[in-house]
């Protein structure tokens, strides 16, 4: 069967048309064998990304911008990407948009593999935009270009302080007292001199005061001594004379000798100065009661009373 030149340039239609759909998307980095997911995020600004553009993970190719495109209402950017469904992660990843070292937009996955669920194709995973080289160098720098300011800022303070201090009659007054204090040193330094060369020609005169001082300290710490064990002694010797005595009159009152003694041994005596104070009490209260008794001073005169005992 000979095929007719129709069918011969139908088939080199079909299969120019081929090989250009399979170069085109082998030039926009796009497999047509491979199956893949699509994921979409939204963001405030492409940065330049373009369709085409690899999407990485850890610097290696996993999918491929499909299209940038911007929304009607809200002027967001929507970005969508095909990746191999070979790459699997969480839902908590995030779709990344960052500037590469030759000023291009690039787009990556920051992968999360936690219990969340699987990213399914069709998911909106959440945009972040990376800090660039230079908005993170500025970022760092400005703390410390705000220190370098204030450094500044204080060493102009005290330069203009040190300035105010340092006029001429600070400066003058600052070299006289410089000039004193050297003077005062050399005073010093003579007056030092001088002390050296009177210990050194009176050294062995210092020695024999030393010496007899010494000797004095000795003699008092010596004659010290003896005045105490002497005053001690005589303590001791009064001490024992008076515990003498006091034994002695104990043992006289517990043999009954002596007024005490009978006092407290004697049972007969006890009674007799017990009844004198009983009697004595009772002359002392009706003396109280009846002074007329005892103290006259009628004239013509009048019959005693004879004494009777109080009922107590």
């Amino acid at each position: 069967m000979k095929l007719t030149k129709e069918i011969k340039t139908a088939f080199i239609v079909i299969a120019g048309i081929a090989c250009f759909f399979i170069g085109f998307n082998f030039l926009k980095s796009k497999s047509i064998f491979k199956r893949t997911n699509t994921y979409y995020a939204i963001f405030d600004h492409s940065g330049g990304l373009k369709s085409g553009t690899q999407v990485t993970v850890n610097g290696v190719q996993v999918g491929v911008v499909e299209s940038v495109e911007i929304e009607e209402k809200t002027a967001k950017i929507k970005i969508t990407i095909s990746c191999s469904k070979d790459f699997t992660f969480s839902k908590n990843s995030k779709l990344e948009l960052y500037n590469s070292l030759l000023g291009g937009a690039g787009l990556q996955i920051i992968p999360v593999f936690d219990d969340a669920p699987q990213a399914q194709s069709g998911d909106m995973l959440t945009a972040s935009v990376q800090m660039d080289m230079l908005e993170a160098l500025s970022t760092k720098i400005e703390p410390t270009q705000l220190k370098l300011n204030n450094l500044l800022l204080r060493s102009d303070t005290l330069l203009r302080s040190v300035n105010t201090l340092l006029d001429d009659n600070t400066v003058a007054n600052l070299k006289k007292s410089v000039s004193d204090l050297s003077a005062t040193m050399n005073n010093l330094s003579k007056t030092s001199v001088a002390l050296n060369n009177m210990l050194v020609t009176n050294q062995e005169n210092l020695k024999i005061s030393l010496q007899n001082a010494n000797k004095i300290t000795t003699d008092l710490a010596k004659l010290s001594d003896e005045l105490v064990q002497a005053e001690l002694g005589k303590v001791t010797a009064d001490a024992q004379k008076m515990l003498t005595n006091l034994n002695k009159i104990l043992a006289d009152i517990e043999a009954g000798n002596g007024s005490v003694g009978k006092l407290m041994k004697d049972e007969g005596l006890y009674k007799n100065v017990e009844n004198a104070s009983k009697q004595l009490e009772l002359l002392l209260e009706d003396l109280r009661l009846n002074p007329k008794r005892y103290m006259h001073f009628s004239v013509f005169g009048k019959k005693h009373q004879p004494y009777q005992e109080n009922e107590k």
